[in-house]
């Protein structure tokens, strides 16, 4: 099985979500051909970057069989003026917030949900600064919209990150009855 992607080591900084997603499917196409992973039961999850790059992924992928974005950023445009370290995004994405075909909107995966099939599970903390939960809340509804399956929790007492108990057994909770709903094993 052959891949479209480029394995190599590349840069972050001006290209979030570009090369940096290269490099993630081409080790999973590395699992697939070794025989640890199952091409038909890949889950994708991840917290801030990792909420972003999972939402990016199942926006530019089918390979994926479920997703859960924890306080994720989705759309690049709102993030910036949202959060409380707008620097992030004017490092990261190297572009002026204001141009149209650039890569505050190319990098949003709220732009592109048209093209997301996994299910996916939002969850954001309603007191996140970082990763303010409208992030999440825009990319569920965009989900929704788009007909995929989506659903978002929404902890009132959490902030970036699910970290306090009881939310965080609630959340970790959740997150294994996601993907075993969806990524059943295989007999």
């Amino acid at each position: 099985m052959g891949s479209k992607f480029k394995a190599g080591c590349h840069k972050v900084m001006g290209d979030l979500g570009g090369a940096d997603a290269v490099d993630l499917h081409c080790g999973l196409d590395a699992l697939v051909a070794r025989g640890i992973a199952d091409p038909g039961r890949i889950g994708v999850t991840g917290v801030s970057y990792g909420g972003f790059m999972t939402a990016r992924l199942i926006t530019q992928s089918a390979r994926f069989a479920a997703a859960v974005a924890v306080s994720p950023h989705t759309n690049q445009v709102t993030a910036r003026p949202l959060s409380n370290i707008p620097q992030f995004m004017a490092r990261l994405l190297a572009d002026e917030m204001n141009n149209p075909r650039g890569t505050y909107f190319e990098r949003s995966p709220v732009l592109h949900v048209r093209k997301a099939l996994a299910p996916t599970l939002n969850i954001c903390g309603a007191l996140d600064r970082c990763t303010p939960a409208e992030e999440a809340i825009q990319f569920h509804r965009a989900l929704l919209d788009s007909g995929s399956h989506s659903v978002l929790v929404t902890y009132p007492h959490e902030g970036h990150g699910i970290r306090r108990l009881p939310a965080a057994l609630d959340c970790a909770a959740r997150v294994a009855a996601w993907f075993m709903e969806h990524m059943p094993a295989r007999m």
